[in-house]
């Protein structure tokens, strides 16, 4: 799990990990499209880099690049204790 995808649902933040960035950003696009998602971003756990999500060349949420780091971060480390 490499990709974070980072989104809201109903006002409450969640965030999902894929291997692919192609299935990271279809979930986003999909979830938007079809399921009432809002989409913040994707972080790429190995770089560390942040891609807020477009949505054909828009941004659908204003939301700082931090937010949709620590949410993601949060979530791996919610994931290894799971594991451990």
């Amino acid at each position: 799990m490499r990709y974070i995808v980072v989104f809201a649902q109903q006002e409450i933040g969640y965030a999902v990990g894929f291997d692919t960035y192609a299935d990271a950003t279809d979930f986003l696009y999909w979830g938007y499209e079809e399921y009432q998602l809002i989409p913040y971003g994707t972080f790429d756990a190995l770089t560390g880099e942040v891609w807020p999500y477009q949505h054909r060349g828009e941004r659908v949420a204003d939301v700082d690049e931090q937010l949709i780091s620590r949410t993601a971060l949060d979530y791996l480390r919610s994931a290894i204790r799971r594991i451990y």
